[in-house]
């Protein structure tokens, strides 16, 4: 196998609601807010790790692609097989011996350039007996309007030649397949309570290898 090159995908990630992305809660202080945001060690600034991007494009794209939590399984798909995108573009989950070469996919940890002020928004549990109020709690979240610098890297092999994608072959196909993650996470947003009305995207200024690229 040989790495012939890599596309790299660039943009802004541009909060369009109030975005939570876990941070660590092991200080517990009393009146103090129960669920963080991450924040960069250094500069306390709100970030939006690659790990946390790339695990929720996965998990889109598998329920996309008829592929979440398959057979009772609730893991990443893990098949190795050659014609299996999510495996090829993300890596076989637990399966280390495979013949698809490292994942095809780098993203980056999206530093924040505009805003990143933090809001806390309390939430409670509703007794739908009572209509009393329980639990309390003091979520934390970076607040709507604030941006994030998008940087992705796609790999693309020499034995990637017959790999398709919606009509597209090659590194074409890994390109269309990222793209089709992206206009995934624009429709669920990221980060926790996607459901509750956290976590609204838009992707802007996107460019492939310096050139636009739409969704």
């Amino acid at each position: 196998m040989k790495k012939l090159g890599q596309k790299q995908i660039t943009g802004v990630i541009h909060l369009l609601s109030g975005t939570r992305v876990g941070g660590s809660d092991d200080m517990l202080q009393i009146g103090g807010t129960d669920l963080t945001c991450i924040k960069h060690p250094v500069t306390l600034e709100p970030y939006l790790p690659g790990s946390s991007l790339k695990g929720k494009m996965r998990s889109e794209l598998e329920k996309k692609e008829g592929k979440f939590g398959g057979a009772g399984q609730n893991e990443p798909c893990g098949c190795a097989r050659e014609d299996c995108l999510i495996c090829r573009v993300f890596g076989p989950h637990k399966k280390p011996d495979h013949k698809l070469a490292p994942s095809r996919i780098i993203i980056r940890d999206a530093p924040l350039i505009e805003g990143g002020r933090v809001e806390i928004k309390s939430e409670n549990i509703i007794d739908r007996k009572t209509g009393t109020a329980q639990y309390p709690r003091k979520v934390e979240r970076v607040a709507a309007g604030s941006k994030f610098l998008l940087k992705i890297a796609i790999q693309y092999w020499d034995i990637d030649d017959g790999c398709a994608y919606d009509g597209k072959t090659g590194v074409e196909a890994l390109v269309e397949f990222v793209r089709a993650g992206l206009r995934e996470l624009q429709k669920t947003g990221i980060g926790a309570g996607t459901s509750r009305g956290y976590g609204e995207i838009e992707f802007l200024d996107l460019k492939l290898d310096g050139k636009p690229f739409s969704l």
